[in-house]
């Protein structure tokens, strides 16, 4: 059974210029006429916080690497996010393992691009669906790559 079924968990969110992480409440748990959902903001600096799955556990404040680390993850789409029954996956916690994170996951998404560019689809809907996936999983490598030669400099 999902661990998330149970119970409401709060969202996790990072400021990586602050290294502070919260857990926030969703507004839809707060029984309120006309409650309405609002980007979390930082308390200490007021600028967006990033949202990082219910899985992420925040490096210690004095960890500089460890956030430097987290911050590179999100920004290449790399989060705590899951439904879980299983977690999200391997994520590297120190920075040596941080590129051969990236050429793993860049394999596995090109084999993911072959797959939708190789499909047939035969419906107008399934041909939309299907460049949207393209495009998606094309937008994904990218960053990748990018992060893969700012690693290289």
């Amino acid at each position: 059974m999902c661990r998330y079924a149970v119970m409401t968990y709060k969202p996790h969110y990072a400021c990586f210029s602050c290294r502070k992480a919260f857990k926030r409440r969703l507004r839809a748990d707060i029984k309120r006429p006309g409650n309405t959902e609002h980007p979390a903001r930082c308390p200490q600096c007021a600028l967006l916080m990033a949202s990082m799955g219910l899985d992420f556990k925040p490096p210690k404040l004095d960890d500089l690497a460890g956030w430097e680390l987290a911050a590179k993850l999100w920004e290449v789409g790399l989060t705590f996010h899951s439904c879980g029954c299983s977690g999200p996956g391997y994520r590297p916690r120190e920075r040596r393992a941080y590129r051969e994170f990236l050429e793993h996951t860049l394999a596995g998404y090109l084999d993911m691009l072959r797959q939708h560019m190789d499909a047939k689809p035969t419906t107008p809907k399934r041909i939309e669906d299907q460049q949207r996936a393209v495009a998606t999983w094309q937008e994904r490598i990218a960053r990748i790559k990018t992060a893969l030669a700012e690693e290289a400099r």
